[in-house]
């Protein structure tokens, strides 16, 4: 592998309402969720729902019908029809790591805060690209976390039945040669499945001691590349 490590760190669900699809998710899977704050200025709220492993859920919901951001509107049409995977990121080890990816794929590295906490504190997200770039195309976006201690996995939860104990396979659309390129590295070395149908995320598989937990959504519908 030619980083020092690249494991799955999260993955995003669009829902029409924050806390009804909160509450379904909460319901089908067991976990725990928490209040996670929201990204501003595009109107967009989020509950975290950690995963185990050090991997987490963002449940995601545009809360802000009067913004007119880029990012609202898309996420808007993107929900039209109930819930969707928005896209999923993956983590490095080390900060060179997140360079050297951003110079291959010929973007910066963003060091700068994302989204606001509820207690209005706004930690810096140091990633490549930036998400939405990658999610649009089906892809997945990198991070480097410099203190796990404030991981978004590691925070307590409320309304939780089942442990959660790590992702054990994000079942993908499109090319295997093409995540593989993306990657930097064979995409068979995580533990990705491809199913031959459009690009994005279609299904995670979850561990618990009860045994896996599968949430299946369609992915969100990608730009096109000219």
């Amino acid at each position: 592998m030619p980083y020092s490590s690249l494991t799955i760190d999260h993955l995003s669900i669009g829902v029409q309402n924050l806390h009804e699809g909160a509450f379904r998710l909460r319901h089908k899977t067991g976990f725990g969720d928490y209040d996670g704050g929201w990204f501003p200025p595009h109107g967009i709220a989020v509950r975290m729902m950690p995963t185990g492993d050090d991997t987490y859920i963002e449940i995601e919901s545009n809360t802000d019908f009067h913004s007119k951001s880029p990012s609202s509107l898309w996420f808007n049409e993107q929900t039209v029809r109930g819930d969707v995977f928005i896209g999923w990121s993956l983590r490095v080890g080390a900060r060179q790591d997140l360079e050297a990816i951003a110079k291959r794929l010929g973007v910066d590295v963003a060091d700068s805060p994302l989204r606001t906490r509820p207690d209005g504190s706004r930690p810096h997200s140091v990633r490549a690209p930036e998400s939405g770039m990658a999610w649009r195309r089906g892809l997945p976006s990198f991070f480097w976390v410099e203190n796990m201690s404030q991981h978004p996995s590691r925070l307590p939860t409320t309304g939780g039945r089942l442990q959660p104990l790590g992702i054990k396979a994000l079942e993908l659309g499109g090319a295997e040669e093409e995540m593989s390129e993306w990657l930097g590295m064979r995409a068979s070395e995580l533990p990705l499945t491809f199913n031959g149908l459009s690009a994005g995320l279609h299904a995670v598989s979850i561990a618990t001691e009860a045994g896996i937990v599968e949430i299946r959504n369609p992915p969100v519908t990608l730009e096109r590349q000219d």
